[in-house]
């Protein structure tokens, strides 16, 4: 097998057998990673926000900032890769609507925990206040609701994204029409 680029027409793709596979690994090892870390730290934020104990809680919420680490890179790794591939192969990047709903869906998880996540726990947690025997929740149904809404929808639009790219619906985007090309008149100036 050739390791040049196959014909790059419009709509073939455009990267050898070999670099596909790379980045189809690269893409799909990293937005797994992204949608576990993801989920640990919904797992995280329930648990802290359940328990009836302000240490426990409170150690939660440490594991939840240590795990976020992972975050951002895994998702700037998922966004590049996506757009790698994307360009690369006969999908493009606007040509169809399920890759169009992925772009969305992946700069729309990463704009909401970058302006929001961060924001909302940082604030909540020095907050935390419990009555005896009560978990945080029942002390602060509104903080905790938010302490988990956000990695609610992350999670459900992470996941939908993944759907998309097994299932591939909805068709091509609409483009605008091709002009036919200008004629000039033969002596017109």
């Amino acid at each position: 097998m050739s390791n040049r680029p196959a014909s790059t027409k419009r709509g073939a793709r455009r990267l050898s057998p070999r670099a596909y596979k790379l980045w189809s690994t690269v893409h799909l090892v990293v937005a797994a990673a992204w949608l576990g870390v993801t989920a640990a730290k919904l797992v995280l934020g329930l648990a802290a926000v359940l328990t009836g104990a302000p240490p426990r809680a409170q150690s939660l919420y440490l594991a939840v900032d240590a795990v976020d680490v992972a975050f951002p890179p895994l998702a700037i790794a998922t966004l590049l890769s996506g757009v790698v591939l994307s360009l690369g192969t006969r999908w493009g990047l606007l040509r169809h609507y399920w890759v169009v709903t992925k772009l969305v869906l992946t700069v729309a998880v990463i704009v909401t925990a970058v302006q929001l996540e961060d924001r909302y726990v940082r604030r909540a947690v020095p907050a935390l206040e419990w009555r005896d025997g009560g978990t945080f929740f029942d002390a602060q149904p509104w903080s905790a609701g938010l302490l988990l809404a956000l990695p609610v929808a992350h999670l459900i639009m992470l996941v939908a994204a993944t759907v998309l790219s097994v299932y591939k619906p909805w068709g091509r985007t609409r483009r605008p029409a091709a002009r036919p090309p200008v004629r000039q008149e033969v002596g017109a100036r």
